[in-house]
């Protein structure tokens, strides 16, 4: 494929999981090592992005993970880095999950636990957390402290820093020098006009945005970039089928829930067994359906955007699952 320009290519999301890795996992480690001593506060002296980024488990029963970066710090401190682009009821859980994954990932059979060190997660979110609601600043840290004795660590090995974008472009407003905020502003949108003048002063910023600019001109990077986009797109579309469907399912048990108030009691039995297996059929042919044709219609729409991007007939087929027909006969209709 001939290269195109940078104007017409536009530039990549760092938000991207892909690109996020590609920018601070594979591309200049001292832009990594700026971003990560704002936010830690911390020198460092030293820093390896060669760890891998699973956590395995042996016990095939228990669930492993995989985070954005990992990273060692001054050969004594672990550190993982992700964005999370959508939120869930469990988030909190999972953070510690992945914590405490990292944190005995080190320790081999047989090892003492001296083996272990100081374990620190740092995690993104795009949009804000439920359990934080009635906490206004973006940047929190959590450790483990003593209930009544608040001042004191019970250790210092665990840290989880949580960074809540949506709040961090708000505080960013009253407080423009501060480097954590400025970091958030450019991974929320690098080609805003306040990261221009961030810029202007901070020489960090301004070589990761040249970073980007480079990797977003990389064919590879795009494609797997937008595979990342449309699995994002897919999950967030299966959670809200789900929000809705239960949400209809609720107002619709509690209307016939009514109803049976008034029934006779002889019959109430048998009418409430026959509604609730004519409900589960009803239900399943009727979701099956709607995301059937869901489905469809946001594949189509992808497909189209893959063709803008320049990619061939058989990569789209082999991205989205559809057919060559389907495909050809969604663009006749669109130029109709």
């Amino acid at each position: 494929m001939v290269m195109e320009n940078y104007e017409k290519k536009g530039i990549l999301q760092p938000k991207n999981d892909v690109v996020f890795q590609a920018l601070f996992g594979r591309g200049k480690e001292r832009i990594t090592k700026a971003m990560l001593e704002d936010i830690l506060k911390i020198k460092i002296h030293k820093l390896d992005l060669d760890k891998g980024k699973d956590l395995v488990n042996d016990n095939k029963e228990s669930k492993n993970g995989r985070v954005d970066l990992r990273a060692v710090i001054n050969d004594n401190i672990e550190c993982d880095i992700e964005i999370q682009l959508s939120t869930h009821e469990k988030m909190i859980e999972r953070f510690l999950y992945y914590w405490a994954k990292m944190y005995v990932a080190n320790l081999k059979i047989g090892q003492k636990y001296k083996g272990l060190r100081k374990t620190i997660s740092i995690i993104i979110v795009d949009d804000e957390i439920k359990q934080f609601r009635g906490i206004h600043k973006a940047h929190t840290k959590w450790q483990l402290r003593e209930e009544k004795y608040k001042e004191i660590i019970l250790t210092s090995f665990c840290e989880l820093n949580i960074i809540e974008m949506s709040k961090a472009i708000q505080e960013y407003e009253n407080n423009k020098q501060d480097e954590i905020l400025q970091w958030m502003m450019f991974l929320d949108n690098p080609e805003n006009k306040e990261v221009a003048e961030i810029m202007e002063e901070n020489e960090d910023i301004k070589e990761a945005k040249e970073e980007l600019d480079k990797i977003s001109q990389d064919d590879l990077l795009r494609r797997m970039a937008l595979k990342a986009d449309l699995a994002q797109r897919d999950h967030e579309q299966l959670m809200y089928e789900a929000e809705r469907d239960g949400r209809e399912l609720g107002l619709k048990l509690g209307r016939e829930e009514g109803l049976e108030i008034g029934r006779a009691e002889g019959r109430e039995k048998g009418i409430k067994e026959g509604r609730q297996e004519g409900r589960q059929e009803g239900r399943q042919e009727g979701k099956a359906e709607g995301i059937k044709e869901g489905e469809k219609k946001a594949k189509l729409e992808d497909a189209r955007k893959m063709l803008e991007e320049e990619l061939t007939l058989e990569q789209i087929m082999r991205i989205t699952g559809l057919t060559k027909e389907e495909i050809m006969e969604d663009m006749e209709t669109s130029k109709k």
